[in-house]
């Protein structure tokens, strides 16, 4: 179901909206510290909410005494991260019936996540999302990572469909912020972390993902 003047296709976020990630990654990252004798604050883990892991690790690295860089503290974490997803990492309440209603509309779908694309073949694999897109771009394809646009120009481009024509699903204030520059309309489902009130305006908020397929042939029009 596709009009000239509507969404001619829809783009994901993946970790907090489409899986449950940020607790098991909340995890990774304090077991990582903890083994340097150092405690993750909410604030950081908050901040590094949306960002490629590259990028949360430099974050890390600036706010804690570490004996060891970024790369050796993602590696670290990434150890502990991948292992545990194919058991613990679970698909967000709501999500398949969403997706399959998108596909009973023909509409076209891509992923646009900070996650490498590691990580993201993993999750694959694990949650059978396989064949569900069409468009996959991952943190480590782009030069700037989340909120720069370049993510979602992206996966619009692999999709052979113009940004402005694209509705972008988000859960944090980087993603919705990265999806806004790309000129996408922009919906959000917040993370329990996130204030509502620090999304960008335009951004049309759900409680749910069920919320949002109830409401879908409406968000497609």
């Amino acid at each position: 179901m596709k009009t000239s003047n509507g969404i001619h296709a829809v783009i994901f976020d993946l970790d907090g909206l489409m899986v449950d990630s940020e607790p098991l990654a909340e995890w990774a990252w304090r077991e990582t510290l903890a083994r340097y004798g150092c405690l993750l604050d909410e604030q950081t883990f908050q901040d590094i909410l949306g960002l490629r892991v590259a990028d949360s690790a430099r974050v890390i690295c600036e706010r804690y005494p570490l004996p060891v860089g970024p790369e050796e503290a993602m590696a670290e974490r990434d150890r502990l991260f991948l292992d545990a997803v194919p058991a613990r990492l679970r698909a967000c309440a709501g999500l398949y019936p969403l997706l399959d209603a998108l596909a009973c509309r023909e509409i076209p779908l891509a992923l646009a996540t900070s996650g490498h694309r590691v990580y993201v073949d993993l999750v694959f694999q694990t949650l059978d999302f396989e064949d569900r897109f069409r468009a996959v771009v991952t943190g480590d394809e782009v030069a700037n990572g989340k909120p720069a646009p370049d993510i979602y120009l992206l996966a619009a481009e692999r999709l052979g469909v113009a940004p402005e024509r694209c509705l972008a699903l988000e859960d944090s204030v980087l993603g919705a912020r990265a999806a806004e520059a790309a000129g996408m309309v922009c919906l959000v489902v917040p993370n329990d972390r996130m204030d509502p009130r620090d999304f960008p305006a335009t951004c049309r908020l759900f409680d749910s993902l069920e919320r949002v397929r109830d409401n879908l042939d409406d968000l497609l029009a």
